[in-house]
């Protein structure tokens, strides 16, 4: 039987510390099948109801795993997945708005970042259970490919219609940092200018940390590399995603399949390239181009990161010989 390597980060829990002169508000928990951690850096005299905050924010996750897991059975992409019907189905407006900026970054990747991938994910493994005992066959990958594509989705405002009626949507590799954007915002919202929110290694942050410095990010090493992290950056007002090769596969007589799909080929992706880092103006673009990336590989990764304004890459390959290489975009300086 194959094994299967998933690492998860460590459940925090909602407290509140003291740090010098300024107050920091830490809130934390489960959501989109991993775990979040927000930090707010409050520098007035004024007092948070932390506990008022944390339903908040429990609120507004709840809200969009109705939306976006496929893992609910009646959130509105479990209900757009399991009908059969070419028939337009209506969405709601944040629908619409993750699916135009979806849309958008898979054309900009001519194609690496596919949202219809999820039929190929179910079919090597990757579903909500592990389930693979054997490799998939070359004929059932190409049947699933024929009605994979964002070429299959017919969208209006409001509106979104299958041309195949087996295609079926996961935006599992842009909806948590589309959850930091949304947390942000309500922050923002609340009044608070210095933030870090934290889902499953996607990250937002704003102004500045306890110390009044920029935020200290810690990217996290590929497998094997015993320091933990393999460098940090800092930033503020950007987003960071991470996406590796690493982090969840599983092995089958000695060959590691990654659960990132090529959506062009059906198969794990399977090239040199182990870690992405993306640094963009919002999560949900940083996270969608971090898997992007992984598809390309490393040299047209960074090809296609250098053609694009305000998005900055790490990326980390491995050599032959076991050897780690750092590749960086033309403005990655942080």
């Amino acid at each position: 039987m194959p094994r299967q390597v998933k690492l998860l980060p460590i459940l925090l829990f909602a407290f509140t510390i003291n740090c010098g002169k300024n107050k920091s508000i830490q809130l934390s928990g489960e959501t989109m099948g991993t775990t979040y951690q927000i930090t707010i850096i409050n520098h007035s005299d004024n007092k948070v109801d932390a506990i008022k905050l944390q339903k908040k924010v429990d609120s507004l996750f709840t809200e969009i795993n109705n939306i976006f897991s496929t893992y609910i059975e009646i959130s509105e992409i479990t209900y757009f997945n399991d009908n059969l019907s070419t028939m337009p189905i209506k969405i709601s407006h944040d629908f619409s708005e993750l699916y135009e900026k979806a849309v958008n970054i898979s054309i900009s990747s001519d194609g690496s970042f596919d949202f219809t991938v999820l039929p190929l994910v179910k079919l090597w493994g990757f579903g909500p259970e592990f389930t693979i005992s054997k490799i998939p066959s070359h004929k059932k990958i190409q049947e699933i490919l024929n009605y994979s594509g964002i070429d299959k989705i017919e969208f209006e405002v409001g509106s979104l219609s299958k041309i195949n009626q087996h295609t079926q949507l996961d935006f599992s590799a842009i909806a948590k940092g589309w959850g930091v954007d949304q947390v942000a915002l309500l922050l923002d919202e609340q009044g608070f200018e210095h933030y870090m929110v934290e889902i499953g290694g996607e990250i937002m942050v704003s102004g500045l940390n306890n110390f009044n410095s920029k935020w200290i990010i810690a990217i996290s090493a590929p497998e094997n590399i015993a320091s933990g992290f393999y460098t940090k950056i800092n930033i503020t007002d950007m987003a960071v995603a991470t996406s590796g090769s690493y982090n969840n596969y599983f092995t089958l007589e000695n060959i590691n399949y990654s659960h990132i799909i090529d959506p062009k080929t059906g198969y794990p992706i399977k090239h040199d390239l182990v870690s992405a880092t993306i640094v963009a103006p919002d999560c949900a673009t940083a996270d969608a181009i971090a898997t992007g990336v992984m598809v390309k590989g490393f040299q047209e990764g960074l090809k296609w990161i250098n053609s694009l304004s305000e998005i900055e890459c790490l990326l980390v390959k491995i050599t032959d010989s076991g050897e780690y290489i750092t590749g960086k975009s033309r403005g990655f300086n942080y």
